[in-house]
């Protein structure tokens, strides 16, 4: 039974996947981009490559400017969304560490 339900969770994570991606490239974002702005993930992203910074600012302003505009990437750079990797990871790890980090912190404190 859990094989079936694992075979049939796959299909629909994959079709998903797939929605998610499209629509990221359709603003020529990554997924880390629509990351919630925890305090985890402020910290990565400030401590994060300058390079990145900028990158991720071009991305999300290039993704207001689109969405204000009523229109897609590929009307503009066909280029961008046909080399686009929407699930490149940046900055994941880093946030994965952070967060570790507080949960350690938090244990230390209630004296574990």
């Amino acid at each position: 039974m859990s094989a079936i339900v694992n075979k049939v969770m796959g299909t629909m994570a994959r079709a998903y996947r797939a929605n998610v991606a499209k629509s990221l490239n359709s603003y020529g974002l990554h997924y880390e981009d629509c990351l919630l702005e925890k305090p985890a993930v402020l910290e990565a992203i400030s401590l994060s490559s300058p390079e990145v910074l900028r990158d991720r600012n071009r991305r999300i302003k290039r993704a207001m400017d689109l969405s204000f505009k009523k229109k897609d990437l590929n009307d503009y750079r066909p280029d961008i969304v046909e080399s686009a990797t929407p699930f490149k990871k940046e900055i994941t790890d880093l946030v994965q560490k952070i967060e570790e980090r507080e949960e350690e912190r938090e244990l230390i404190n209630k004296g574990w």
